[in-house]
């Protein structure tokens, strides 16, 4: 059998969204809008593409969610991909195998084209084949060829009983619950524009205060569009005395919750607001028939640093920690001989003008 790579863009959108809708190996991440959300980060370009068959049908039988990083002068210096490649389910272990050689072909053809230094590709724990029992024994991105960059996520599991649940919390996560309930801290879901306005407020805030750059308005913006709207994610937000502290946004897509983006005013920690949000998301998907929550990439060897207060606020929610499969390709360049000799030479040159002071 031929294979056709086609790009994202010469696509249906409800084609691409059906196939994803049933593999195994596709989340959220993978669908259609969410490539366009993603591409919102600066220096993000979707290179998104699909495996067809040949055939007059043109069946889908693998895509792969794909962006290229570009620096501000335009040079691309890395492939991205959040989700990784997903395959039909009914593939055989041949058919799938050829599949696999001729989209990661094609993807280490775009390398070649954009020459690009690395390849990083991310699977999505909350993929029905990559959670729970379902979690394959090694790194599914090894047959692909990827180095393993495997890492680890907190997952709770809500088939349990709200009661078990909340008995696994820490108790000084769930002092925090306590705290915010007293003081009066109400949550609600976002329901209008205004209130992502007001998210991003918080977020921009959040992050200054961390010194790391915001994420782009039009990033939030394409969220509530293409994924709150659409019920791919619930935003909770957290008021106190008729004002907005904190906010949770998560993601919801086969019977799955995966944390997305969060922020908190600075006196939202100081009075247990975010630990009430995540514990209502926590209990929104139980209710609504999620059976896997996602806290969130976990760093359990850091002893300090924003990492560890992180990875300590996502392990109090009492998950367990998961394999977060990931990989990366690292392109070798070939070296012209003159090149080291020139470098070799410009540099005497650049120490003969220092002495002679020209």
């Amino acid at each position: 059998m031929k294979f056709l790579t086609i790009k994202r863009a010469d696509i249906n959108r409800d084609l691409w969204d059906a196939f994803v809708d049933v593999s195994d190996e596709a989340w959220l991440y993978h669908r259609f809008d969410l490539q366009d959300t993603i591409a919102t980060w600066p220096g993000k370009i979707d290179t998104s593409f699909a495996i067809t068959d040949s055939g007059a049908e043109g069946n889908i039988l693998a895509l792969m969610p794909l962006h290229r990083l570009e620096d501000p002068d335009g040079k691309v210096f890395s492939l991205n991909s959040l989700g990784g490649p997903a395959f039909a389910n009914n593939l055989g272990k041949n058919q799938k195998r050829k599949v696999m050689n001729h989209l990661q072909n094609h993807i280490l053809s775009l390398a070649s084209k954009y020459d690009v230094q690395f390849i990083d590709v991310a699977l999505s724990p909350m993929a029905p084949a990559y959670r729970g029992e379902r979690c394959p024994r090694v790194n599914p991105l090894l047959h692909l060829g990827y180095e393993n960059t495997l890492t680890q996520s907190y997952v709770i599991d809500l088939r349990l009983s709200e009661e078990e649940i909340w008995e696994k919390i820490h108790s000084y996560c769930r002092t925090h619950i306590r705290k915010a309930e007293k003081e009066g801290c109400a949550v609600r879901q976002a329901s209008t524009f205004s209130d992502i306005e007001t998210y991003y407020d918080i977020h921009c805030e959040t992050y200054h205060r961390t010194g790391v750059p915001p994420h782009p308005f039009e990033y939030f913006k394409a969220i509530w569009e293409n994924c709150t709207t659409k019920g791919f994610s619930r935003i909770f937000l957290a008021e106190n005395n008729g004002r907005i502290v904190a906010a949770d946004n998560e993601a919801v897509y086969k019977n799955a919750m995966s944390g997305w983006t969060a922020a908190g005013r600075i006196e939202a920690s100081k009075i247990g607001a975010n630990n009430l949000l995540h514990w209502h998301a926590i209990r929104w998907a139980r209710q609504n028939g999620c059976e896997w929550y996602e806290s969130g990439e976990g760093f359990p060897n850091f002893k300090e640093g924003k990492e560890k207060g992180l990875s300590d606020f996502k392990k109090s929610f009492g998950g367990e920690l998961y394999p977060f499969y990931r990989g990366r390709i690292t392109i070798e360049k070939k070296q012209n001989p003159y090149e080291e000799i020139w470098r070799h030479f410009s540099k005497i040159l650049h120490n003969i003008r220092i002495i002679m002071k020209i």
